[in-house]
């Protein structure tokens, strides 16, 4: 079974969470999400530094799927700096790899988030802001605070699937 990597990251509250997961909706049975927050926050009740312990069961997880499941999902805001070694290995280890920045304005995120539970405010969110810290690998697709989820999906399941 060839398996497709599809990688969404961007800053907090910009919409990364909520495409995963409407994305493993749309492909259905079968599809592994991989949420950065789930395996560093949930499971290992880790703060995210440079080298945390996360970083390499995000990568063992998602290495699970290869060749066991139609697509893996890594999601989160994978820093560059911190995350960027692992996601180029995870990009060499797939066969197809469609990689996803949500480029959105701080207030966009801001906005975005205070429409859900917060667990977090202002400061922080300032402070974990990373402006415009895309991988620079061939083919990012940078998703501009314009587009809807519906629109976001079926761009993904186009280049996925080639179809409309």
């Amino acid at each position: 079974m060839e398996t497709t990597l599809v990688i969404i990251r961007g800053n907090s509250g910009s919409g990364k969470t909520t495409l995963a997961q409407a994305l493993q909706r749309r492909v259905g049975h079968h599809t592994l999400l991989v949420s950065q927050d789930v395996v560093r926050r949930d499971m290992l009740m880790s703060h995210d530094y440079p080298g945390n312990i996360s970083i390499g069961l995000i990568e063992q997880i998602a290495c699970y799927g290869l060749g066991r499941v139609p697509v893996v999902i890594v999601e989160g805001i994978l820093a560059r700096d911190r995350y960027g070694e692992m996601l180029a290995r995870l990009s060499q280890s797939f066969p197809r790899v469609l990689t996803y920045y949500f480029e959105v304005s701080f207030a966009t995120t801001l906005a975005r988030h205070q429409k859900r539970h917060r667990d977090f405010g202002v400061e922080d969110m300032r402070r974990w802001w990373l402006p415009h810290d895309t991988l620079d690998v061939a083919n990012e697709v940078l998703i501009d605070e314009q587009q809807d989820l519906t629109t976001e999906v079926q761009q993904i399941m186009t280049a996925m699937y080639d179809c409309d």
